[in-house]
């Protein structure tokens, strides 16, 4: 798990001043061993459960489900195994990030 998070540090770290993912970027999470989707959460993340989630794809860079302090789900959504696309709103460090900012996810395989 060390590796992984050292792995995407540099990711992160080696991304363009304004940290806007890119293809090159996707490329190396998928290298990394994850499954990236993009588009709305609503999509595949509707078959897909939360506790596969290992992060989301926000236009100005990777956040990982570790750095989240909150991860809001939709009143609605089943308490035993919510959904990727239950997700309504994530909490990092002091911001609120809504669920509809994300451009994408990854999850483990």
């Amino acid at each position: 798990m060390k590796i992984i998070i050292l792995s995407l540090l540099f990711v992160v770290s080696s991304m363009t001043s304004a940290f806007a993912i890119d293809q090159h970027s996707l490329e190396e999470l998928k290298k990394q061993g994850f499954q990236v989707r993009m588009g709305e959460l609503t999509g595949a993340g509707s078959k897909l459960s939360l506790a596969r989630l290992a992060g989301f794809i926000h236009p100005s860079g990777i956040v990982m489900k570790g750095d989240c302090k909150q991860i809001a789900v939709a009143a609605s959504s089943d308490r035993v195994d919510p959904k990727i696309s239950d997700v309504t709103k994530v909490v990092v460090d002091k911001s609120v990030i809504s669920a509809q900012e994300f451009e994408g996810f990854f999850t483990f395989q």
